[in-house]
């Protein structure tokens, strides 16, 4: 019994000591490393000093994980009061990768047993007494957007440093500085008050890239005291400015939430950037690149000593888009001088006026590739890419026009382009034909006394007989909503299913996906009414509106848009919904607050459709297959046409374009406030070149009015719609 209590009060021997101190080590409790160190390390380095150590080496290196081996021999057995030990460590750290490190362990035996004898070497075998660990990040460049001819969207360039010197400084030359940067004096006076700030010293204000820092060159070198320095990073840089900013997106410094602990495994640092919004933050995977780094041994006299680990950068993959320059240049312009100004509006917020939000889809339609996008307000991706002030920011958030939201990508109320789909649905199940007229349609219509004071109301139009073509080419509800009625809420809701509504769209970012109805569906007559000719609860976005409307050209099937001609590498396939967190709305950057346009819901969107079925037309893949029949498809096509070609066709003003041959379909949508509430403003349709019979270009305006505008004054989605086939024209094939 003696010898049995002797065997389990012996104190641990020498390897299960070291093993203790190299599991305080991979939790970095230092503190339990510290307790472990004989006599004579602790007189050498304080607890304090030997923690700091650590933690301001291991936080250099940017340390993610540790894991380590002890080798003890076989025939093991301590002799004496000291032994050594050989250990393997790995290191996982997200500027190096991981790398091994092999280490000599003195342990010596005093009274209260076995201790570590600590040296600098149990750190890094190579580090001396003296010695400093030093870590460098090597840059990787993001990959590039480039449009479909390959002409850049989006760039990583040199970086430059704009900063001061505050010895060769005049009084006035902050406030001189922040004018040319286009930031607030108090930014660059916060940073001139750092702690660390000397008259000699070169203090950094903003990092620009190369381009925009030698545009500004003269202006920033003729204020006393500027200096432009070079830099090892790079930064982001958007050649056009604001042109699709809502498509591309702009990077950011990582924030503290977004660096997770699964982000640092991956390879990201606290100084890194990620994207934000837009295809920077859908595509950052296959965009960002991977940094390299290198950590090495400073002697004590300053020289280089040896290199613990090294990871050359790798650059990010460049990505070709669907995108045209040119045509995104002519569909912004056309927004622009109809909105009165770069994008602001000019007319204020009156009644009729235009407020300055607006969205437009220009598609491929023999392949659903889109070659513009395009949202109002706008911003410069580059301002938030160089870091803005928070009341900058602040003042973005508020504007109630929420310029940082996509609306091309958000639902939104579609009026009368809606009428097509009710009319296709209608012809495939054989409530109506060609010629279908339902009777006398009055400015004012109900089905009866049951609808107590609620009457449909339609526009003037030429009086006449009503069949479908007519009533398309004079938008008239009264048809649609009669239509509707007929086909009763289920038959309705089903058939315009198979257009894709309710469900999430195939598309590399989120969009909000369409619905025929709120929760519950369609519930009573004057809401299936009113949903027949696009209001009620009907909603769907821009871009969805327009891969609907390829069904027209397509005998009835719906191509997949699509903005990627690459395919990601990240496992992604282009035209594949992707890079939306839920609780995010399309297009918002995640965290900004910017609430959705008036008649927009916002939600997320981050999944392949269920039950989407996939083809292969001559032009393009196929979203949905079958939405409508070949011989419902012609008639709606032929009745598109003569919206525009019967001068007395809602249209009209598109049939004198020269060049042209314009089919389509206006819509007004009220969204607040009854017939003088905000409504938006719609023109969808398809442009072929004159004598070619071919279609070239499917597009979809969509622009915000504040009330009612005065009789007789031109839809501004048409007059939108216009300018864009004015100022492009197809390159010859």
């Amino acid at each position: 019994m003696s010898l049995l209590l002797a065997g389990c009060s012996r104190a641990p021997g020498p390897d299960a000591i070291l093993r203790q101190y190299l599991d305080a080590w991979q939790r970095q409790d230092y503190a339990a490393m510290y307790a472990l160190l004989d006599a004579a390390s602790r007189e050498a380095i304080s607890q304090d000093d030997f923690a700091d150590r650590y933690r301001r080496i291991e936080e250099g290196i940017e340390r993610t994980g540790l894991s380590a081996e002890v080798h003890v021999p076989g025939d093991f057995r301590p002799e004496g009061d000291q032994v050594t030990l050989s250990f393997t460590a790995r290191w996982e750290t997200a500027l190096t990768g991981a790398f091994v490190q092999e280490y000599q362990a003195q342990l010596v035996r005093e009274e209260e047993g076995w201790r570590v004898r600590w040296t600098p070497a149990l750190i890094f075998p190579d580090l001396k007494e003296g010695d400093k660990v030093r870590a460098q990040s090597l840059p990787a460049r993001r990959g590039s957007l480039l449009d479909r001819k390959g002409r850049p969207l989006a760039l990583d360039e040199p970086a430059r440093a704009i900063g001061l010197v505050p010895g060769k400084m005049a009084p006035d030359s902050a406030e001189r500085l922040a004018k040319v940067l286009g930031i607030a004096t108090g930014a660059v006076e916060k940073q001139l008050g750092q702690p660390w700030v000397r008259d000699d010293l070169f203090v950094p204000i903003v990092t620009w890239p190369e381009s925009r820092a030698e545009a500004a060159e003269e202006d920033l070198l003729a204020i006393p005291g500027v200096l432009i320095s070079s830099s090892r990073e790079t930064a982001r840089w958007y050649p056009h400015g604001a042109l699709a900013a809502h498509t591309l997106g702009y990077t950011g410094p990582i924030t503290a939430e977004e660096l997770t602990d699964e982000r640092r495994q991956a390879g990201y640092g606290r100084n890194d950037r990620i994207g934000k919004q837009g295809l920077e933050r859908a595509l950052e995977e296959d965009l960002r690149g991977r940094r390299g780094g290198r950590i090495w041994i400073e002697r004590e006299d300053g020289s280089d000593g040896p290199e613990i680990a090294r990871r050359e950068a790798q650059a990010g993959r460049d990505l070709q888009l669907t995108l045209d320059l040119d045509v995104q240049r002519a569909v912004e312009r056309a927004l622009n001088e109809t909105l009165g100004s770069a994008g602001a509006g000019a007319g204020g917020r009156g009644r009729g006026q235009l407020d300055g939000q607006a969205a437009a889809v220009v598609l491929d339609p023999a392949t659903g590739e889109v070659l513009a996008l395009a949202s109002r307000p706008g911003f410069d991706p580059n301002r938030l890419a160089d870091g803005i002030t928070a009341e900058e920011w602040q003042a973005l958030s508020d504007d109630p026009r929420s310029p940082l939201y996509h609306k091309a990508l958000a639902a939104l109320t579609p009026g009368s382009t809606f009428k097509p789909f009710t009319a296709a649905v209608a012809l495939d199940e054989g409530v109506i034909a060609p010629d279908t007229d339902f009777g006398p349609s009055p400015e004012q219509w109900q089905k009866d006394a049951s609808w107590g004071d609620y009457y449909v109301r339609r526009v003037p139009h030429p009086p006449g007989r009503v069949d479908l073509i007519r009533a398309l080419v004079w938008s008239d509800n009264v048809y649609f909503a009669r239509a509707g009625l007929a086909l009763g809420a289920e038959r309705f809701q089903r058939g315009l299913t198979r257009f894709g509504l309710g469900e999430e769209v195939p598309f590399v970012l989120g969009v909000v996906p369409g619905r025929v109805a709120g929760e519950g569906g369609i519930q009573g007559e004057i809401q299936l009414a009113d949903s027949a000719y696009g209001q009620g609860q009907v909603q769907v976005s821009p871009l969805q509106l327009a891969a609907m409307y390829t069904a027209f050209l397509h005998d009835g099937d719906v191509l997949r848009p699509r903005l990627l001609l690459d395919e990601p590498a990240s496992g992604q396939p282009a035209g594949t919904a992707s890079g939306q967190p839920a609780g995010t709305a399309a297009g918002q950057p995640e965290g900004t607050g910017s609430s959705p346009p008036a008649g927009a819901a916002a939600g997320p969107s981050s999944a392949a459709p269920p039950g989407s079925r996939e083809g292969e037309l001559p032009g393009g893949p196929i979203w949905k297959q079958g939405a409508a029949r070949p011989e419902t498809a012609q008639v709606i096509r032929q009745a598109l046409r003569q919206v525009v070609a019967d001068p007395t066709g809602t249209a009209h003003s598109l049939a004198s374009l020269r060049g042209w041959v314009v089919s389509g379909k206006t819509g007004t949508a009220q969204v607040t406030g009854g017939e003088q509430g905000a409504r938006w403003r719609w023109f969808a349709g398809w442009a072929s070149p004159a004598g070619s019979g071919e279609p070239r270009l499917l597009m979809v305006f969509a622009i915000h009015q504040q009330g009612a505008a005065d009789e007789g004054s031109p839809n501004p989605a048409v007059v939108a719609a216009r300018r864009l086939l004015e100022a492009w024209r197809p390159e010859a094939d």
